[in-house]
């Protein structure tokens, strides 16, 4: 009898998260950490930006790590979403304990929205990322 291939499980690999407020301005975006808007990165266009946001995120919570703080105080944890608009929206990033900006993932939130104002929904989308 043949005896079946064990399958490795996925190694689990710890994510943090962090809250980034994006913002779409007359001369592209600006992007800020949620929990220390001081944090920021711009550029002309959404990738731009957070090509460099993951970059200045990074630098940031290795310098906090270094001298001596949690770096899991800065994870996304509150939000004010009254404070977003038809140019701020809410994003989130992942990044491995090793914070390597390589690693790093950007997600987008959005309000759960009616199938009827789905339309609305994509064309908000559209404008803040065209």
């Amino acid at each position: 009898m043949l005896e079946e291939p064990v399958m490795e499980q996925a190694e689990k690999v710890e994510q943090l998260i962090y809250g980034v407020v994006s913002e779409r301005t007359p001369r592209g975006y600006i992007l800020r950490l949620s929990s220390d808007p001081q944090v920021t990165a711009k550029g002309t266009v959404f990738e731009e930006a957070v090509y460099y946001f993951y970059r200045v995120l990074a630098d940031f919570l290795k310098k906090q790590q270094e001298a001596g703080h949690d770096i899991r105080c800065y994870t996304f944890q509150e939000f004010d979403f009254h404070s977003l608009n038809a140019t701020r929206f809410l994003t989130l990033v992942s990044a491995t304990p090793d914070l390597d900006p390589h690693h790093m993932n950007m997600t987008m939130t959005f309000p759960q929205s009616r199938l009827v104002d789905l339309p609305k929904e994509f064309a908000q989308l559209k404008g803040l990322l065209s």
